[in-house]
């Protein structure tokens, strides 16, 4: 007896294998797009597993990829003798009439489906499956509708509706549907606009999804997160003193004292909205918000100060450009903005108020940097920079000092020392910052006129390329391997380019045009004499520079930075010289002189704003 059952035992054992070897090959047919082979496999499944959901849906998805809808029909109408109460089946025979054209037919059927009971959700997702899955989006629409109104339930379907709509390009109705989501359940706010990102990257879905939640913020004016996607639509359609506001709210519902302003300051600075920014943070310290964020709201308005000086500081460079200049805070410190005074004194009163401590230690560091960037003040950023390599608050920070005060000493022509300093760095840095100061000690190689060392550093980096800096040393390696042929030439150019970065513009220039007369026939002429046409940019001498540009581009017929000059040219008179005219006139010489050049497509652009015709 204990045979027979063991022979049983082993006997189904084989016909489930048997089974699942078969059934992986009609799905690897199927996989492969193979459905002829698909259904042949199905179908001898089929004779063996008459009752088989997995066989029976394989097989009806073959026959409709194939088309042979009758087929398939036929096939749901046999497991539908077996049990014709199944809703599935039922909404599946639909689905097929449907594809064969037969929609009345269809419709009976799904009709016959939903009125077993007008308030089950679930069949009406059944057939709203069936067509979605044949892009029938509005009449699924429709039927999720019907399904709200055989339910009595308006809160369901919300994400369906709202992904359909969305597919539809009706966003007014899915900004709808994705707010009723939040106001039944207040946690989906990040997920509600991470759906609603996916249209308002538009004009038209932004600005439909903004009128819609306008309206329900005005219905709700006490509702925090309707206030919250309010302020992110604003800020994603760069409208910063419009999510201030809804900040302001939502700060003041919830009585976060500060913390959710402080919060949006942070993300408008990030935006490089530092006007807005400069006021959010300036209303944390007004309202002597949490004391947690203080100190850190004091450090971010400085920061917003330095960056509003720097934007009025490079319009100032640039003749009818103008901003105005930004309000005071309490402190009393005159903040003209060109100068950058008033954002060093936020930072020394930081400073003397948190001298040892992370944003004390921050502050400093900003101190050295406006000295060494804004003032070239050397002896100013060293002894700033100096002391925050000495503080122990940020390890990262110090690095970055140790690192900037090695670029203060190149540019007092201490090469030793800022070498020492790349070397003592190099001792603890992350590997993060490891190509940087590698970058650098090659730079201070190749300005000495060590080409050889240099060039050993700039290959090992070069070959990362995982940087900024790879790039920049591919391109320095290119530029000694091109021109070490040059001799003495090269050596003259890397002293005139070290002069550079210590602005020291005018013997530069006098070094750069001292080389093009002393080696003429070098390729490093056509670089020298660019240097020398923005040398006069940045000694203010805007008419010599056009004088080397057009030099450039009418007397040195082989050089291949023609196009680059011709490009400058227009480049002075639209934003040195203000004369639009000659401007349009230089950009289109670019495309008729070069029209392979790189510079095509941006001379293309300057001349469509020139013109208006981007407005």
């Amino acid at each position: 007896m204990l045979f027979f059952v063991a022979l049983g035992a082993t006997s189904s054992l084989a016909q489930q294998t048997d089974l699942a070897i078969k059934l992986r090959l009609a799905q690897s047919f199927e996989q492969a797009g193979e459905w002829s082979r698909a259904a042949s496999a199905y179908e001898s499944l089929l004779e063996e597993n008459p009752q088989s959901f997995v066989v029976v849906e394989g097989l009806r998805r073959t026959y409709t990829e194939l088309k042979q809808y009758d087929k398939a029909i036929s096939l749901i109408r046999e497991q539908l003798r077996v049990n014709p109460a199944d809703e599935n089946m039922l909404t599946i025979l639909g689905g097929l009439y449907d594809l064969s054209g037969n929609q009345p037919a269809a419709d009976s059927l799904w009709r016959l489906v939903i009125m077993k009971d007008v308030k089950n959700a679930g069949l009406y997702r059944l057939v709203a499956a069936q067509l979605i899955d044949h892009r029938q989006y509005e009449r699924a629409i429709e039927i999720y509708l019907q399904g709200r109104a055989g339910t009595k339930n308006d809160n369901i379907y919300i994400e369906e509706l709202a992904s359909l709509y969305a597919a539809l390009h009706q966003y007014h109705n899915a900004t709808t549907e994705f707010i009723k989501l939040v106001q039944t359940n207040p946690q989906q706010v990040s997920y509600v606009q991470s759906r609603l990102a996916s249209f308002t990257n538009r004009p038209e879905g932004w600005q439909s999804a903004l009128d819609v939640v306008r309206d329900a913020v005005l219905r709700s004016p006490e509702n925090v997160q309707l206030h919250s996607i309010l302020a992110w639509l604003l800020i994603e359609g760069k409208q910063y003193d419009g999510a201030l506001e809804q900040y302001r709210i939502i700060d003041r519902v919830t009585k976060a004292n500060g913390v959710e302003l402080y919060s949006f300051a942070q993300r408008a600075a990030q935006e490089h909205a530092y006007r807005t920014a400069q006021r959010a943070f300036q209303e944390v310290l007004r309202m002597n918000g949490a004391a947690n964020i203080l100190s850190y709201a004091r450090f971010g308005y400085a920061r917003a100060v330095e960056e509003l000086s720097a934007e009025s500081d490079s319009a100032a460079r640039q003749p009818g450009e103008r901003t105005e200049p930004a309000g005071n805070i309490t402190s009393g410190v005159a903040e003209t903005m060109p100068t950058f005074q008033g954002a060093l004194g936020l930072y020394e009163a930081i400073l003397a108020d948190f001298p040892n401590s992370d944003i004390g230690m921050q502050a400093l560091f900003r101190i050295g940097t406006i000295r060494f960037v804004r003032f070239f003040d050397l002896d100013g950023a060293a002894k700033a920079y100096d002391k925050v390599r000495t503080l122990p608050f940020n390890p990262s920070l110090q690095q970055e000092a140790i690192l900037r005060l090695a670029e203060v000493q190149t540019a007092k022509n201490d090469l030793n020392r800022a070498r020492e300093d790349y070397v003592q760095l190099l001792r603890i840095t992350t590997d993060q910052n490891r190509e940087k100061v590698l970058f650098r000690l090659a730079e201070l190689n190749y300005f000495e006129a060590g080409f050889d060392s240099a060039s050993a550093v700039l290959q090992r980096l070069g070959n990362t390329l995982r940087s900024d800096e790879a790039n920049d040393a591919l391109q320095l390696l290119y530029f000694i391997q091109e021109n070490k042929p040059s001799g003495d030439a090269l050596g003259e150019f890397a002293r005139a380019e070290l002069l550079v970065r210590q602005r020291k513009y005018s013997e530069a220039l006098a070094r750069f045009q001292a080389l093009t007369i002393r080696h003429p026939s070098v390729s490093l002429v056509d670089d020298a004499v660019m240097r020398i046409a923005e040398l006069h940019l940045l000694l203010n001498h805007p008419e010599d520079a056009l004088s080397v540009f057009r030099h450039i581009v009418v007397d040195m017929p082989t050089s291949v930075l023609r196009d680059r000059a011709q490009m400058r040219i227009g480049e002075i008179f639209e934003s040195r010289l203000r004369d639009n005219a000659k401007a349009l006139e230089a950009y289109e010489k670019v495309l008729e002189l070069f029209p392979t050049s790189l510079f095509t497509e941006e001379a293309r652009k300057r001349i469509r704003v020139i013109r208006g015709d981007s407005l």
